[in-house]
């Protein structure tokens, strides 16, 4: 897709498709974790990094690993209910993948990264890669400000671009999302 508008919650929002346009479908998965999460919480913290594997692997069992053992310390230390992520995998000219991250939480609960970054790169450090975050790497965002969103928005179309994707076995995802369910009413 190359328009640089994607509509959601009956709202056309601004993203960025230059170069490589981007993957629909996984905009829209993004998107639809980020509005699950705005339906339950009325401040959300969007927190986005990359990570970079030292080898190339055949499956995402890294970021598998890595998901659970941190979602496991945010779980117990902030008490939070609903971890929302997305990740994508992708591969251009470095012989290994790496991942573009972005963790959707509770903003009442969690107003800074600090403690979380210290936690992603603790918890990334099994696989020998790297961890980096880049500048601005999070956004508060208030369910009633859709101008904090729309920046959100722009930022995680970057995750959906159309570059780099696909350089992995049939059975291996390209990307992948939590699976957080839309608060009714």
């Amino acid at each position: 897709m190359t328009s640089p508008l994607i509509e959601c919650e009956g709202v056309w929002w601004k993203i960025n498709t230059e170069g490589s346009g981007i993957y629909s479908g996984m905009m829209r998965a993004i998107l639809g974790q980020l509005f699950a999460m705005l339906s339950h919480h009325n401040k959300v913290l969007v927190f986005r990094f990359d990570l970079s594997t030292p080898n190339y692997t055949n499956t995402n069992k890294e970021i598998t690993d890595f998901l659970r053992r941190l979602s496991g310390r945010i779980k117990s230390h902030y008490k939070c209910e609903r971890i929302g992520h997305a990740w994508v995998r992708e591969q251009e000219k470095a012989k290994s993948q790496h991942y573009h991250f972005a963790l959707i939480l509770d903003g009442n609960k969690i107003q800074t990264v600090n403690l979380l970054w210290t936690w992603v790169k603790t918890c990334w450090e099994f696989t020998e890669g790297r961890a980096w975050r880049p500048k601005k790497p999070y956004y508060r965002l208030d369910r009633h400000d859709p101008t904090k969103t729309a920046e959100a928005v722009y930022r995680l179309s970057y995750l959906a671009k159309g570059r780099g994707k696909g350089y992995k076995p049939d059975q291996t995802k390209n990307y992948s999302t939590s699976r957080i369910k839309r608060k009714e009413g």
